[in-house]
């Protein structure tokens, strides 16, 4: 039995902790709260591989949820828990088990439900709950393999299965045999003699297309070629206007410039004679400042009171120190007059732009060789020429093995059917051993499953009556099959109303876990909604019956019936009960 269910993140669920009791359960909410979602928590956790992963399944905003179904087993409290990670669209999903808080391996925890249940869990996943997919899926529990497994008829069925593709096979190559086996001998040997003539012609094609791959790659190669000379050409005329570019920059600088001479040395030079003649600028404007600073000096002496001569060292007089005076004069405003006409900055600018002309004719280095005319063009043309004849010779081929391949299965063919008009007899008497068998064990097989059914299929069609006294006759097959009798005529169970649907299936599952297997609880979502009142009212009383003593022990109902949910608790309390289910808003 179930006994607590934990979600995370799963669907409008941040977080939940619901304790399930025994007995019947309505959990009762509006829609759009999450009832199915819960239901589908926990089969997606206890039936791993049956319900389908989907994105919606984790909270919006999260990219993990997880689901944790605890259950009493035999062997004590087995918790499985499931989680669900959402990567960029790729969902993976992870299962952990415990047993009494001690870790097992997954498998062994389904093992342990299995042996619990008296059954597999893909059947309980299908048949202990009725969620909304389930009532849309035609995909219903196979009940002949789980009443063949609950009434040890399993060995029949492996049989029934071994057989089967064995006589597919042989049934297929009797098809296939059954046609007119119209080769002979001298069909054949007109075809072998062909399919030589076809071959000798696959050779001789072969070589042809090796006799054009080689004249196209001879092509491409006076292409690449022809390719490579006019990058030269191209190379060379871009170095030409580089130089000319150079030399219409130097002309103004260093004067005319040789058209065939080096001018990467031309221009060396003139930075050598340039450069010379800034450092001789440079040198007569610092003796002309010395000079200017001497007779600054001296000037500055004269106007010193007492200003004696510098060479004898008598006090100058009036008249003295006037001349000298005059002379300092004289002599600072030529020293300016001689600084002012050396003008070094045109000189470095001329200087700055030849090397640097210089550096780019260095870079630009020797004239590349100019390699003679060839036509591009011819030799494009040529090579698609070449190319055209190889792809006609590779279809050409194509074609002769084409030919050659479908000769060689004709020959094989007419080799078949020779083999095959011998074999024919024996291949009939082999598939009429095989559906005699086959037939002998399915009608074996149907007649046991057919005494063992009567008491549960007379179940089904008593609860089922009980709900709707008016359409009686509720018919089951031993494979799970549902339909009514009317009149003497079968009516098919897609024919049935929704509300019919959901009932027939209810019924076949509450009195297929009842009496075929040991599962103790049945989960359903929703059975009362699309019922009219009387029958919601006795679907809703068999719900709440059938958890009494010698029902099941859990039964858990999600509605949003609430008047009739509770009229049915109070009417057997502590059997039946009540609970509401609210979902916080994803934010």
């Amino acid at each position: 039995m179930i006994t607590h269910i934990s979600l995370e993140n799963w669907r409008a669920y941040r977080n939940l902790e619901l304790d399930v009791d025994p007995g019947t359960t309505f959990l009762v909410a509006a829609n759009g709260v999450g009832k199915s979602s819960l239901l589908e928590a926990v089969r997606w956790a206890l039936g791993a591989g049956q319900v389908e992963q989907r994105p919606s399944m984790v909270r919006q905003g999260h990219d993990r949820a997880s689901v944790s179904v605890t259950l009493a087993v035999p062997e004590g409290e087995l918790a499985i828990t499931r989680s669900l990670k959402v990567a960029r669209s790729r969902l993976t999903a992870e299962t952990t088990a415990t047993l009494d808080g001690r870790a097992v391996e997954p498998a062994g925890a389904v093992r342990l439900l299995e042996g619990s249940w008296s059954a597999d869990a893909r059947f309980v996943s299908r048949t202990a709950f009725l969620t909304e997919d389930l009532r849309r899926d035609g995909d219903d529990p196979n009940l002949r393999t789980h009443l063949c497994r609950a009434y040890s008829l399993d060995d029949l069925q492996r049989a029934i299965a071994e057989i089967e593709p064995v006589l597919s096979q042989l049934s297929r190559s009797l098809k296939a045999s059954r046609a007119e086996l119209s080769g002979t001998h001298d069909q054949l040997r007109e075809a072998a003699e062909e399919l030589a003539a076809l071959t000798a012609g696959v050779a001789g094609a072969r070589e042809a297309v090796e006799s054009a791959r080689a004249a196209h790659a001879q092509a491409g190669a006076e292409l690449d070629v022809a390719r490579a000379a006019g990058a030269l050409r191209t190379a060379a005329a871009t170095w030409r206007d580089s130089r000319e570019r150079l030399v219409a920059l130097a002309v103004p600088v260093v004067g005319p410039v040789r058209a065939d001479g080096p001018l990467a040395d031309t221009l060396v030079e003139a930075e050598t004679r340039l450069a010379a003649e800034v450092d001789a600028i440079r040198s007569q404007q610092a003796a002309l400042r010395s000079r200017l600073e001497a007779a600054e000096t001296s000037l500055a002496t004269l106007h010193v009171a007492g200003a004696s001569c510098p060479v004898c060292l008598r006090e100058l007089d009036d008249d003295s120190r006037g001349r000298a005076e005059h002379l300092h004069t004289a002599t600072l405003e030529s020293v300016r007059a001689d600084l002012a006409a050396l003008d070094d900055a045109s000189a470095a600018v001329s200087l700055d732009t030849v090397r640097q002309l210089a550096r780019e004719a260095a870079s630009l280095g020797p004239a590349p060789a100019v390699p003679g005319n060839d036509d591009l063009d011819a030799r494009i043309e040529a090579e698609a020429a070449a190319l055209a004849v190889l792809e006609a010779a590779v279809a050409g081929q194509r074609e002769a093995e084409l030919k050659a391949q479908a000769m060689l299965t004709k020959v094989e063919s007419i080799r078949t059917d020779i083999a095959a008009a011998d074999a024919l007899t024996e291949q009939y008497r082999a598939e009429a051993l095989l559906e005699a068998g086959k037939a002998a064990l399915h009608q074996t097989v149907t007649a046991v499953l057919g005494r063992q059914l009567e008491p549960l299929a007379a179940e089904v069609n008593r609860r089922w009556e009980a709900v709707f006294p008016d359409r009686p006759n509720l018919h089951l097959t031993p494979d799970g099959e549902l339909s009514r009798v009317i009149d003497g005529a079968p009516l098919e169970f897609g024919a049935f109303s929704a509300g019919e649907q959901t009932v027939a299936k209810l019924m076949m599952r509450l009195t297929t876990l009842l009496a075929t297997t040991t599962v103790p609880f049945c989960w359903i979502d929703e059975p009362l909604e699309h019922l009219d009142p009387v029958s919601r009212q006795l679907v809703g009383s068999t719900l709440a019956h059938l958890s009494a003593a010698g029902g099941l022990e859990q039964i858990f109902v999600t509605t949003y019936e609430e008047p009739l949910a509770r009229r049915l608790a109070e009417l057997q309390p502590g059997r039946v009960r009540v609970q509401y289910l609210r979902t916080e808003p994803a934010r």
